[in-house]
């Protein structure tokens, strides 16, 4: 069984408090979130499905693994 990251309960938990408890962030939120200004740059990182959201535990797994995605 796969180990949880040890940050990815808090940064579920700081995204949580960020959108009020909701669990579908989209990319705006995101941008505010973690500050990045750039959009292209948010979608290299982060995985937004074709809607333009990110769930919250898949931000939170991704900030947490310090993941990039193509």
């Amino acid at each position: 069984m796969a180990r949880e990251n040890e940050y990815y309960r808090d940064n579920l938990e700081a995204i949580l408090a960020f959108t009020g408890g909701t669990y579908t962030l989209n990319i705006r939120q995101v941008r505010e979130f973690t500050g990045i200004r750039h959009y292209q740059t948010l979608h290299k990182r982060f995985p937004f499905g074709a809607d333009g959201y990110i769930s919250a535990p898949t931000l939170a797994r991704c900030l947490a693994r310090g993941e990039v995605t193509s």
